[in-house]
């Protein structure tokens, strides 16, 4: 799979008559390890694959295969066309790129979809790429001691839970980029993750889950992650909703102080996406803006940074080779501009574009989404600090499923577990319950940030420190 294939399709497309021509080469690699009560399962596989779109001003088409990428001419550089010789299923189809083949023997379908252009190539800040790149995939010992050590601490945390199934998945993958705009760019990209299924004592007893992301597979810590599952599953064995906890003489859940840990605060920044990314962000903010443009706290930044430092998807690159760059949407509260990509960003909405085109696949079409996306975390304040300050609330350490948003009404629901606190202290489980307010009450009532930024893998990787919040209620129904 060279370079000068991928500039043969280029050539040979815009001979045609698609002037928009762009080449994606690929080749992978990825090792997955699975441990359930009933036994052990290691797989090992190896990927090399290609993708093509090409547009005209009227029509446009997207293909994708296994294997080689096939010639300029209708020939194929390496065999024939595993994937039926024209367009993956559902992908193209999905945008209008899918059609019928060209003609007899030739690997391209014929354009039927949406026109579309292509980036101007650009040229990357100086960036340095991580040492950890170049660190071997996770060995299958080595894979298997690592979650059967989890499965340990994690009994040895609490008596009697159970690691249900435990999944890695370590990649990587390197690839280049080729268009008829002059686009010539080479990544490369590591990503490990990790999916755990955990059940407490008895029968049945509680359940937790866990699905984390990483650079590289052994950042994964068993004895942290242990803590954390034998956390959730005692809360939710022994919790009780915030109203009867409040009849026992725990804090009410209406109004008090709470404490937002990252696992709680990551999916509620992923129901507000649509808030801060796309040119239509823009209108739906507009009720929170004030005249200054003030949406929240002066404690609220949020952020997007596809080249952020140690991250899990670090890159100087987005997926259609445009540079990746710092955004910062909100300022000590002030809305500064939505997250853009480059074709997005046309005067209709503030700032300025970033590479944030993202593509999850080969078999995928580059769309625009958040990358590491975050609050911006306070380095002088620590989790105890802001838990000490807490005299009456609660601290909520998970989500316990995904969050409700009414766009319409700006409010939302979020099931969570966690504590009531007094003092600083914990003083009783709570399980089985909502947190829910408005997303103005969410942004203004934000108190204080904590130092401690973790991300997750939702829709990328979203990130948020332990956030002090009031303003908000905490309800046993949404």
């Amino acid at each position: 799979m060279s370079a000068p294939a991928s500039e043969e399709v280029v050539r040979e497309l815009v001979r045609r008559g698609l002037p928009e021509v762009e080449v994606l080469t690929k080749r992978g690699r990825a090792r997955r390890l699975v441990l359930e009560l009933d036994g052990e399962v290691s797989a090992f596989s190896q990927e090399q694959a290609w993708a093509v779109r090409a547009s005209s001003s009227r029509a446009s088409f997207f293909a994708a295969g296994a294997g080689e990428l096939p010639g300029g001419d209708g020939g194929a550089s390496g065999g024939p066309h595993t994937a039926g010789g024209a367009a993956v299923p559902g992908a193209a189809a999905a945008r209008g790129g899918a059609g019928r083949p060209g003609g007899s023997g030739d690997p391209w379908p014929e354009a039927t979809g949406r026109p579309f252009r292509l980036p101007e190539p650009e040229t990357a800040p100086p960036w340095k790429q991580p040492s950890d790149f170049e660190a071997p995939l996770i060995g299958e010992s080595e894979g298997l001691g690592l979650l059967s050590g989890l499965a340990r601490e994690l009994a040895a945390e609490l008596p009697g839970s159970r690691l249900l199934h435990a999944a890695i998945e370590d990649g990587s993958s390197e690839g280049e980029l080729a268009s008829s705009r002059g686009v010539r760019a080479g990544f490369r990209r590591r990503l490990a993750t990790l999916h755990l299924e955990a059940a407490g004592p008895g029968r049945p007893g509680a359940g937790a889950a866990l699905y984390l992301a990483a650079r590289e597979a052994r950042r994964f810590h068993p004895k942290t992650l242990a803590r954390r599952l034998a956390d959730r599953l005692s809360v939710e064995a022994g919790g009780a909703p915030p109203r009867q906890a409040a009849a026992a003489g725990g804090p009410a859940g209406a109004g008090s102080e709470l404490l937002l840990a990252p696992a709680v605060a990551a999916p509620l920044l992923a129901a507000l996406l649509p808030l801060l990314v796309g040119p239509g962000a823009l209108a739906r903010l507009s009720p929170l803006r004030d005249r200054r443009g003030r949406i929240g706290s002066a404690r609220l930044s949020i952020l997007d940074d596809g080249r952020l430092p140690g991250g899990a998807l670090e890159c100087p690159i987005d997926g259609e080779a445009v540079p990746c760059r710092e955004v910062v949407m909100v300022d000590e509260g002030v809305f500064r501009q939505p997250l853009l990509a480059w074709w997005q960003a046309d005067g209709a909405a503030p700032g300025a574009a970033s590479g944030c085109s993202r593509r999850p696949s080969w078999r995928d079409l580059p769309t625009p989404g958040p990358t590491h996306l975050y609050i911006r975390p306070d380095p002088r304040l620590s989790v105890a600090a802001l838990l000490a300050d807490v005299s009456r609330g609660h601290y909520l350490i998970d989500a316990t499923g995904p969050a409700r948003l009414d766009a319409g009404g700006g409010s939302f629901a979020l099931p969570v577990c966690g504590f009531a606190v007094e003092a600083g202290r914990a003083t009783a489980p709570i399980a089985r319950a909502w947190l829910c307010g408005t997303v103005a009450a969410l942004f203004k009532g934000l108190a204080a940030v904590a130092r401690d930024l973790s991300f997750l893998p939702l829709d990328g990787m979203l990130g948020s420190p332990t956030l002090l919040v009031t303003g908000l209620d905490l309800r046993g129904a949404p």
